[in-house]
Formats: C-alpha cells, sequence, structure tokens
C-alpha cells in the first residue's frame, strides 16, 4: 500500500469520549464528552456554534423514585416546559382541589377550616411556589393509593417534594416580614408533615427500619413554623393564625409536656430511687430524660383526647403534629434502636391508628406497630403489650 492510500484509508485520531447524560446534541452527535455547561456547553463556545440543548420531558427527568428519595440535583429539579407537564400538574390540581382539599374531615361543612384548606390555601399557593408544589405531591400521595405503581405519579410525587423543600428553602432566605409569605411557609410546614405520613404507606417494611426520615422532617419544619407563626401573629389578614386559634389543641401547647400527661405511661421510664432519680442508668442523661419525657407527656395527651372522644379531625391534628414537636435526641435515639425509644415509638402509633379512617394515616400505624414489635428485644417485648392490644393487632 502507496503512502498517499495508506493516509487516506487511516483512520482520523479518536477523541477521548465518555458518556455525558444530559450533553448537548452537537456534543453527542460528534461522540465527544460534553461540560454539559447552560446555557451553551464548552465545546460549541470553543468551536463559536449554537448549543443544541436537549428537550426532556418529565418521564425522562427521573425513572420511578422510591419513596422518602428525593431529587437533590438542581439541573433534574429544573423541569423543562411541556404540555405533559402542564397536563399533569392540572391532573394533579384537579385532585386536590376536589378530593385532597380537606385533609382533616371536620364537623362543619361551612367552618373556618375548611374555608382556608379549600379556599384560601389554594389561593395562596398561586403565588407561593414552596406551598403550590408541596400540593402537587401531596395529592400525588393520594392518588398513588389507588395506583401504586403509576411511574409518572411516583415521578411527580418525588420530584415536586424535592421542589418544595428547594422552594421552601429559598422562602425562609428571602422571608420579608408578611403576613401572606408566613401563611405560605407554615402552610407548607404541615402539609409537608402530612405528606411524610401519608408517603409511609408506600415503604417496605422488609427489613423493617423505624421511620426516621418522617420524623426529621417534621424536626425542621417545625423550626419553620414556629418563626413564621411569630410574624404571622402581627397581622389580623394571617390565615395561619386563624387557623391555630380555630384548634383547641394549638391553644394546649404550652402545657402540653406537662408531667401529669405522661403518668398512664410512666412505666416504661421504670422506677425512681428515694432521691426520686430513675433507677436506669440510660436516664441518668439529662438530656436523654428529657427527650423521653417530653415525648410520653406528648403520647399522653393524644391518650387523653382518644378517651374524652375527640373528633377524627382534632385526632389527626394531634398525629400530623406528632413530627413537628417531638424532640429531635428522641429521634436520635429512634435511629440507634434504643429499645425504650422503640417502645415509646410503638405507643404513639397505637395511638394513631385511631385516625386510620383518614387516608393519609390509613393503615400506617397498625404496620408500624407490627414492623416496631420485630425489632423490639425480647426483654422489651412485655412494654408493647398495651400498643398491641390498642392497634387491635392482640385481644384486650
Amino acid at each position: 500500500m502507496t503512502g498517499a492510500a495508506s493516509a487516506q484509508n487511516r483512520r482520523p485520531p479518536r477523541l477521548n469520549h465518555k458518556k455525558s447524560r444530559a450533553g448537548c446534541q452537537r456534543c453527542k452527535a460528534r461522540r465527544v464528552k460534553c461540560d454539559e455547561a447552560k446555557p451553551a456547553c464548552g465545546g460549541c463556545n470553543r468551536h463559536h456554534v449554537p448549543c443544541a440543548q436537549p428537550k426532556l420531558a418529565l418521564d425522562q427527568v427521573l425513572t420511578p423514585p422510591t419513596i422518602n428519595d428525593p431529587v437533590t440535583s438542581d439541573d433534574i429539579l429544573d423541569l423543562p416546559e411541556s404540555r405533559q407537564r402542564r397536563l399533569l400538574e392540572l391532573r394533579l390540581w384537579h385532585n386536590y382541589v376536589t378530593i385532597v382539599a380537606t385533609p382533616f374531615h371536620s364537623p362543619a361543612p361551612k367552618s373556618v377550616l375548611v374555608e382556608i384548606w379549600n379556599n384560601h390555601m389554594p389561593y395562596i399557593a398561586m403565588r407561593h411556589d414552596n406551598l403550590l408544589y408541596t400540593i402537587y405531591a401531596f395529592s400525588a400521595t393520594n392518588m398513588l393509593r389507588n395506583t401504586p405503581d403509576d411511574a409518572e405519579l411516583l415521578t411527580a410525587q418525588r420530584v415536586y417534594l424535592s421542589l418544595a423543600l428547594r422552594e421552601q428553602r429559598k422562602a425562609i432566605i428571602q422571608f420579608h416580614i408578611h403576613a401572606e409569605e408566613a401563611d405560605s411557609l407554615c402552610f407548607t410546614s404541615i402539609m409537608m408533615t402530612m405528606n411524610a405520613f401519608g408517603c409511609l404507606q408506600e415503604r417496605n417494611r422488609n427489613p423493617y427500619k423505624p421511620p426516621t426520615d418522617m420524623l426529621r422532617l417534621g424536626i425542621g419544619a417545625c423550626a419553620i413554623y414556629d418563626e413564621a407563626l411569630k410574624s404571622a401573629r402581627k397581622f389580623p389578614s394571617s390565615k395561619i393564625a386563624t387557623f391555630i386559634e380555630n384548634q383547641p389543641f394549638f391553644k394546649a401547647i404550652p402545657r402540653m409536656f406537662d408531667e401529669e400527661h405522661r403518668e398512664p405511661f410512666i412505666g416504661i421510664l421504670g422506677p425512681k430511687n428515694a432521691q426520686g432519680v430513675y433507677e436506669d442508668s440510660e436516664l441518668w442523661d439529662p438530656d436523654v430524660k428529657e427527650a423521653y419525657e417530653c415525648t410520653l407527656s406528648y403520647i399522653g395527651t393524644m391518650y387523653t383526647a382518644v378517651l374524652d372522644g375527640e373528633t377524627l379531625h382534632q385526632i389527626c391534628t394531634r398525629i400530623a403534629a406528632f413530627a413537628l414537636y417531638v424532640p429531635k435526641k428522641f429521634v436520635d435515639m429512634v435511629e440507634e434502636l434504643r429499645p425504650r425509644a422503640l417502645v415509646i415509638l410503638a405507643h404513639f402509633f397505637s395511638l394513631a391508628t385511631k385516625g386510620s379512617a383518614h387516608w393519609w394515616v390509613g393503615q400506617t400505624p397498625m404496620r408500624e406497630v407490627q414492623g416496631l414489635r420485630r425489632i423490639v428485644p425480647q426483654e422489651w417485648q412485655r412494654h408493647l403489650r398495651w400498643p398491641l392490644v390498642m392497634s387491635g393487632l392482640e385481644p384486650v
């Protein structure tokens, strides 16, 4: 073969190429690595040519996700505008206003609370994306009860929750003391905790792990909620202030952690010595002791509410608020699988079964009690007798 023929047949040097999932169309055609810069990648800038970014449909953004695994990439969260996205959001909005908008059953159809959920919250959401995206996520959670394998809804639930978390962070940073901003922050926090509880229905419990993600989300939401509520109270037009004033549960918060409320469950903490100190050395740590006592006091208020025959609406309020008010230290101890913490959590879920008539509560509490029963050590099993009976898992 002559030198000229050899030069003609020689392949051009192969450019180093690594697959790029979100690279521009020109780089993909050239089979070169795209740096995925926006609005134009480095390669197209270098060659002074237009950069054709791919247009992704919503169902291409994510593979069907798992519950409690929100998206974190800002690139993925910037969903492209498309007919598919508009129709999906309309579907989620329609489901919210027709089915989900009253997440608690209220005895008074024309009550102030129903007016807030049905009218004021959607109105606020149209101007505040943190609440809007939370509504979309909560609506998707509701629809997944009937179609748990719907890939589009699974993706929507995950994406819109992540968008809501991102917008909530932005709203906190940009917060200027204004009634509607405070309302959006508070309502978003409340609905996020309810959505987190609703998502527990779909989670895998084999092997069983306590739902600490749900509890931690509530802790963060509580800090936001408290700050925004302080500002909201300064404005007569505040809807969250009206929401709080019309619910007995919130009025009782100052005395929620009083010692008297935990009396029915004091056996879980064990006996005290003559000096009034718990005999179990675990409780000698003041932070541990306080976390257990506060959580048991909260659970005690739930038990009193059940005995007093509170309405389903009021019981569900207490279920949703648990994640807002449970001490962070208690959640840490649940994550460490401390037996006493697991037993106390089982007591909460056993009382939460009294709200099972509502869709976002459902059979979750009973399943969580069953799961906790499997991991509580044998020497602590006797403390599960009460929650098992309360849940209907054992006869009286």
